[in-house]
């Protein structure tokens, strides 16, 4: 399987510009996602931090992608927010500690996914034959061009636990037993190692500084 691991802040940017996104877009995203599992407390039912992550997270991606020309979309009963001249479309999704790490490790979502997630992902699958390459590469669909018919699934993959916040975007390539199984391509936004992408905290000049907010609603 092809896998495509972006780390460094150049190559990063440029792909999410390819993909019509900017770090700082998504880092607000994940921002919301954090901020509602945190507000929980422990008098809310156990499943609510995670669901108000995503709930949290798909409306913000999406108040940012509407405005920038991308159609919301509950295809399927998945809400997407859908670049339709790109072929690709967007989503959420609360991942484990494999989150912004690289291979071997990769993220997996929390919550198992149903059919409807396992259509979707199938039509991430497989490699498109590059024919402008005189060396006849085989590239990946997630980096192939727009392609009739097809579109191509992505998902803001967060992972919160206390303090520690790890986020990608990625590509996924299958789903077994309801689970992401391997993927074409993940774009590291928020990294363990400071070399990978935007750590946890950045000040530099490639914009201002980013802070995951923690704090917690007193019980």
């Amino acid at each position: 399987m092809t896998r495509i691991f972006r780390s460094t802040s150049i190559e990063v940017a440029n792909r999410l510009e390819q993909l019509g996104w900017t770090r700082e877009e998504l880092l607000e995203v994940v921002d919301a996602m954090v901020a509602s599992r945190n507000s929980c407390t422990d008098n809310d039912p156990s499943s609510a931090p995670g669901w108000m992550s995503w709930k949290d997270g798909t409306r913000r991606l999406r108040e940012i992608a509407r405005p920038k020309g991308l159609e919301k979309s509950e295809a399927d009963q998945i809400p997407w927010a859908v670049d339709v001249e790109r072929g690709i479309r967007f989503a959420v999704s609360n991942t484990d500690n494999g989150t912004g790490l690289p291979y071997p490790r990769q993220p997996q979502n929390r919550s198992k996914k149903g059919p409807a997630t396992d259509r979707a992902i199938s039509s991430n699958q497989g490699c498109l034959f590059d024919f402008d390459d005189m060396l006849g590469k085989v590239v990946p669909l997630s980096m192939a061009g727009r392609q009739p018919g097809i579109v191509v699934s992505w998902y803001l993959c967060v992972y919160a636990e206390g303090d520690e916040v790890r986020a990608e975007l990625s590509c996924p390539a299958a789903l077994e037993g309801g689970f992401f199984a391997g993927f074409l391509e993940r774009i590291v936004l928020i990294g363990s190692d400071p070399g990978d992408g935007i750590t946890r905290r950045r000040d530099d000049d490639d914009g201002p500084e980013y802070e995951i907010p923690v704090t917690r609603k007193a019980q």
